[in-house]
């Protein structure tokens, strides 16, 4: 149950706001987000009968669930709004409970419910643990502002239940197009070209539509807004990364009917990788377009695209080793001081797929590419972060004198869209299609919505 009460007398204040916004009768009920997707649990484009996941083209903008922020430890807290701004507050969404409080609200979770103060010192508080939704009622373009940065759409509040931390999710509810800008804007630097702008924004709307295909009846969020999903900065006013949303709008990649899933990083040092390998064995990941273009890339004419890093080797071994203990699927605990590290394994363009690590008697543990980047760049358990991480698995070792050093290639995991290489091609004139066809071989663009 939602109810508020004044500390102080702010109720003429109240009063004449709500007279005089008319809109506030229009603001939709805050609802549960996904309430419009089938109550059954299989994804959009999941075979009902092998559970296989096929993500489709979305005929309709997709509501964007974007986890923001998780708020945790003891006396945690969310600032929401700006001073003066009026919000929505909505718990237990099936009532149709609505009070308006006066920004800026401090939401945090006591030992048994939701506790909210308003700026006015108007108290909410919610029986149990029920997500609260917050919507603004003024202010510009009616954003949000959580913790200073500003957000398009609603924000939802998901406690973590009994978990110990007693803490909660920031979720942004916004719809797709009103999404994407605050991710081209983050992922690309300000004076790139349109063009790259219009591809990443394809490759970022087919990336988030999987996403939110495959999680919508799975969570609470489809994406964060870090690197993890892809970063995002909320509301953006950069004009070129708004114009490149809207040229674009609703186009996603396809193949034989179905959604790519539009997987980018940022430079890929001149070999491609393939889905499958780098991302996971899903057989989504097998599409052709995920396989990656053979041939040298033009990113390769980037300075970032080659890098080296040194690293101790009793240091190294000890990182390894604790890495190994926690995954409890490798026996890179069992290795004394490491003398090798060798790619034992390639795709088809001559990327390194896996690895041996060896030590001075001979024995051998073989990793994957993917985690023998997280084995070196491990932190953890009592061992402090690398001074320089490995920006990416795609490495060659040598090992001399008490020294590792990796010779690498590129940033990130190298699959689908090389946002360097994009760069390079649209100084060229390459228009934004022939930039997505060069990484994801045999595309198709469709106009979902």
């Amino acid at each position: 149950m939602l109810f508020a009460e004044s500390k102080r007398d702010k109720a003429p204040t109240r009063r004449d706001f709500l007279a005089g916004l008319a809109a506030v009768i229009a603001v939709p009920a805050l609802s549960r987000c996904g309430s419009e997707s089938p109550s059954v649990d299989t994804p959009a484009g999941s075979d009902p009968g092998t559970g296989l996941f096929h993500p489709v083209p979305p005929a309709s903008e997709p509501l964007m669930r974007v986890r923001v922020l998780r708020v945790a430890g003891p006396g945690a807290q969310v600032l929401i709004g700006r001073a003066t701004q009026w919000l929505a507050l909505g718990a237990s969404p099936d009532e149709g409970t609505e009070i308006v409080l006066r920004g800026p609200v401090v939401v945090h979770v006591g030992p048994d419910r939701w506790s909210v103060t308003d700026a006015n010192g108007v108290s909410a508080a919610v029986d149990g643990f029920e997500p609260l939704q917050f919507a603004a009622l003024s202010g510009d373009e009616h954003d949000l502002v959580v913790q200073k940065r500003a957000y398009p759409g609603r924000i939802r509040l998901v406690s973590h239940g009994d978990k110990g931390d007693r803490g909660f999710d920031v979720i942004n509810l916004v719809d797709m197009e009103a999404y994407l800008p605050g991710v081209v804007t983050a992922e690309l630097f300000a004076h790139w070209l349109g063009e790259t702008r219009a591809a990443q924004a394809i490759a970022a709307r087919s990336f988030a539509a999987s996403e939110h295909q495959w999680f919508r009846n799975r969570r609470e969020w489809d994406v964060t807004n870090t690197a993890h999903s892809q970063v995002y900065r909320g509301r953006t006013d950069h004009g070129p990364s708004l114009e490149a949303v809207e040229m674009t709008r609703g186009v996603v990649l396809g193949f034989q009917g179905g959604l790519v899933p539009g997987y980018y990083s940022s430079c890929c040092g001149g070999i491609a990788a393939s889905a499958l390998d780098a991302i996971g064995p899903n057989p989504v990941n097998g599409m052709r377009p995920l396989e990656g273009r053979a041939g040298q890339d033009v990113c390769t004419s980037e300075s970032i695209a080659h890098w080296t890093i040194d690293r101790d080797v009793p240091q190294l071994t000890r990182r390894l080793a604790t890495w190994g203990r926690r995954d409890r699927r490798s026996n890179l605990g069992d290795l004394e001081q490491v003398a090798t590290i060798e790619p034992i394994a390639r795709n088809e363009h001559g990327r390194p797929t896996r690895y041996a690590v060896a030590d001075a008697t001979g024995r051998t543990v073989e990793l994957s590419a993917g985690r023998l980047r997280a084995a070196v760049n491990f932190s953890g358990d009592g061992m402090a972060p690398p001074r320089r991480r490995l920006w990416s698995s795609h490495v060659a070792v040598t090992i001399s004198d008490g020294t590792a050093s990796f010779a690498g290639q590129g940033i990130g995991h190298g699959v689908g869209l090389c946002q360097y290489g994009a760069e390079t091609l649209a100084r060229s004139g390459t228009e934004h299609e022939e930039i997505l066809r060069w990484y994801y071989p045999d595309v198709e663009f469709v106009k979902g919505y």
